[in-house]
């Protein structure tokens, strides 16, 4: 017969026993226990330089108040004159643009005459609807004012003046104003201007131009009995300037210069 062990009496004192630790080390040799303690993160500490790069950024409520210089006694506004800087009068000209640049001057000859008195004029307007009164010359310049008369024969009614520059082959159609207070029982007056201007304005250059009259009766021409009306342009001749005078002496308390004079060796 096979001889067994009897079974080891369990009591309430074996339950509440705490096992030897060999027993637990017998059994897990092979395990090795590694535990390492962990400690909550310690706050770091800021160092100046950043402290001031937050400091720099974070907004801050300044109240500001503004104060004017007359509250403390003194002036707002600061006024400083300046003594204008005058020359002697020498008793010359002194306009050097007109010496280095000198202009040159045209002016317009008439090439037609006009009805000499107030009773040829209005007979010719009978006659022929339209003629030129009068013209004025501008003095310095190639500028014309003229005046035309017409015969009111209609309410409707335009007046051109028809110019060329090169012997009709091209024109040029100006339209007259009407001159307000200018009706009369018979006639009507109309006004307009010629002007010559570069590169036309040359000695010699011909201006020739006639009139045209339109109304719902019909259209009437004015051009000084078919010859038309010229104008010749003309330049002003100017002596030459001759200055036999010495030259001018200026003292070193009107003259001011940033150059100074520097001697040869």
């Amino acid at each position: 017969m096979e001889s067994f062990e009897e079974p080891s009496q369990v009591n309430k004192a074996n339950l509440l026993q705490v096992p030897p630790v060999s027993d637990f080390t017998s059994e897990d040799e092979d395990v090795k226990i590694d535990i390492a303690l962990r400690f909550s993160p310690r706050p770091r500490r800021r160092n100046s330089a950043s402290s001031e790069e937050e400091e720099a950024y974070t907004p801050t409520n300044i109240s500001r108040k503004v104060s004017f210089a007359d509250a403390f006694g003194f002036d707002l506004v600061s006024v400083k004159e300046f003594n204008i800087w005058e020359f002697p009068n020498t008793g010359q000209d002194n306009n050097i643009e007109d010496e280095v640049f000198p202009q040159e001057e045209y002016f317009f000859s008439q090439l037609f005459t006009l009805p000499p008195s107030q009773e040829e004029l209005l007979q010719k307007v009978r006659e022929q609807k339209v003629v030129l009164e009068s013209i004025l010359f501008l003095p310095g310049i190639t500028c014309m004012n003229g005046i035309i008369r017409v015969l009111n024969i209609s309410f409707e009614k335009q007046v051109y003046v028809r110019m060329t520059l090169n012997d009709w082959l091209s024109y040029y159609d100006i339209l007259a104003e009407f001159m307000p207070n200018s009706c009369g029982n018979e006639t009507d007056q109309f006004c307009f201007k010629i002007s010559l201007v570069p590169p036309y304005q040359k000695d010699g250059a011909k201006v020739e131009f006639c009139i045209r009259y339109e109304t719902s009766v019909g259209t009437f021409w004015a051009n000084n009995d078919d010859k038309n009306y010229v104008l010749i342009c003309h330049k002003k001749e100017t002596a030459s300037k001759v200055d036999n005078k010495p030259q001018k002496e200026v003292t070193d308390k009107y003259l001011k210069g940033c150059l100074k004079t520097t001697q040869n060796r």
